[in-house]
């Protein structure tokens, strides 16, 4: 058996490895992936605003962007993702190779090969890298290396803003036996997370780890606000009048007058959120998680995830637990309740996954039999519930015509923007962006018509406004298109500069 481990290993890790090439290679078909899309880019920008919003996204994420130079080289980025998507895998095997045994392989390949690891390793986003860390944080308790484990889920906070309920359901579920091992845990993991919290404080930013868990709160106090795609009709609730500069208050005050005002419905859409949690594959937001496992033939390795999962669900339950299982259940109950605070993204939950992987590892066969019931439910829940949230089909064609469109490539803009509408895409960006390459085109009436189309559905994008403006004015239309311009500027202040050459004429007219 010795002389047969290097072997078993190395299959894995090649399987594993072809089966990225493969995603990367069938979803660069599906989108161009030299283009960053929609939460991407905000990693490509200036990760600190000074008495506005400090660290707007985990900074953690910020420095790995910059570290790879992310806008100069999105294709080595996305590649450097792809290879921490194998880290979970190490560190499971890490942990248990001692044990050994024909299970032990089972769950390296499971988590190796699992098509979220696969699909979201293809971002450039911090899940992935959250989900290495949390990894070495299980590895590390398990050797009984809490300050270590501790500082590392300290940096995977950094990443993901939500694990910082970690130390919060590991004491619920230690003090009594592990208090000790909780105060190095915790105080280990402060020393990563409050140097941030100093910075954000200074910067006027306020006692935030990521200064967006304000607007995410308030997405998740709507349907509305979590099932809409990124574009014109998100962006108009997002600003509803006010300065993309408002801060981070505004929408807390958002979220909270939202729950205040309906909150047996707000506990209500955080129950369906949390069934949404055990759906598989399980809500896209940004991106079509189901659509692509289909398309790139990832969705049959979905079985692993449901194996995975009722597995670590049926030993979270036991009785007794060392520290290190202690630390998995609080990894996964840490994501429960952000799905059932913020939303129940996929691709959130992507972060947790390893902690179920580990947990897979531990039972014994009456476990594994008692695995089923938990194993029926979710295929169940994915099946028969229903539940707002779920992904907008078309939309990953809308991002990649978008991409195209901004690169200059009218031609297959076009091509992308008649795939997203056979599949059903509908609402004002598929009108916006039609209306710009028509207006590129030469057809500049047409793009009038579709302006107008996108801002029946979206009245108050300032997007849309800027661009009928620059459409009216290209048509000689002067004097509405000055009106335009004016609306676009007083829903977002920020396009004023950019409309000036427009607004400069309004006392002429």
């Amino acid at each position: 058996m010795k002389t047969s481990k290097p072997l078993i290993l190395t299959i894995i890790v090649l399987a594993a490895i072809c089966l990225r090439i493969w995603a990367f290679s069938s979803v660069d078909r599906l989108m161009p992936l030299d283009g960053l899309y929609v939460d991407e880019v905000t990693y490509s920008r200036s990760p600190f605003v000074p008495g506005i919003e400090g660290f707007s996204r985990p900074p953690a994420m910020f420095i790995a962007a910059m570290l790879m130079n992310v806008s100069h080289n999105t294709e080595a980025s996305r590649i450097a993702i792809t290879i921490l998507s194998l880290l979970p895998a190490l560190a499971l095997y890490l942990a248990f190779r001692k044990k050994g045994g024909v299970w032990l392989y089972v769950c390296t390949a499971g988590l190796a090969l699992s098509p979220f690891m696969v699909l979201y390793g293809i971002q450039i986003m911090p899940a992935v890298p959250a989900a290495a860390l949390i990894s070495f944080t299980l590895l590390l308790a398990k050797r009984e290396k809490t300050a270590l484990a501790g500082f590392l889920t300290g940096i995977a906070i950094l990443f993901r803003a939500e694990l910082a309920l970690v130390p919060i359901f590991l004491f619920l579920f230690s003090f009594r036996s592990h208090f000790r091992k909780w105060m190095v845990f915790t105080g280990f993991a402060a020393i990563a997370v409050v140097p941030v919290i100093i910075l954000n404080i200074f910067a006027g930013a306020g006692p935030v780890i990521a200064s967006n868990g304000g607007e995410n709160l308030w997405f998740g106090t709507s349907w509305e606000l979590v099932t809409t795609p990124p574009g014109t009709e998100f962006e108009q609730l997002v600003l509803t009048g006010e300065s993309q500069s408002s801060g981070n208050s505004v929408f807390l005050d958002r979220a909270f007058n939202s729950i205040a005002h309906a909150p047996f419905e707000w506990l209500k859409m955080g129950g369906s959120k949390v069934l949404a949690f055990f759906t598989l594959p399980g809500p896209g937001r940004n991106f079509e998680t189901g659509w692509l496992l289909q398309k790139t033939w990832l969705i049959v390795l979905l079985p692993l995830t449901l194996l995975a999962m009722s597995v670590g669900i049926t030993v979270s339950f036991k009785s007794k637990k060392s520290f290190w299982q202690l630390t998995a259940v609080a990894v996964i109950c840490s994501g429960i309740a952000s799905a059932f605070i913020f939303f129940p993204s996929a691709r959130f939950r992507t972060a947790i996954l390893p902690a179920f992987w580990f947990l897979a590892v531990t039972p014994d066969w009456k476990t594994l039999r008692r695995a089923l019931s938990p194993a029926v439910g979710i295929v169940i829940i994915s099946l028969f519930v229903t539940y707002p949230g779920k992904e907008r089909s078309g939309l990953t064609s809308i991002l990649a015509a978008e991409y195209l469109l901004d690169s200059g490539d009218l031609a297959e803009s076009a091509e992308y923007l008649r795939n997203a509408e056979e599949r059903g895409y509908f609402g004002s960006d598929l009108h916006n962006l039609r209306g710009v390459l028509v207006s590129l085109s030469g057809y500049t009436e047409r793009g009038l018509d579709e302006f107008e189309n996108a801002l029946d559905i979206a009245p108050n994008s300032p997007t849309l406004w800027k661009n009928y403006a620059v459409s009216l004015w290209s048509t000689g239309r002067y004097r509405n298109s000055i009106e335009a311009a004016r609306r676009a500027v007083f829903l977002n202040p920020l396009l004023r500069n950019e409309l000036m050459p427009i607004l400069e004429h309004a006392e002429n007219y």
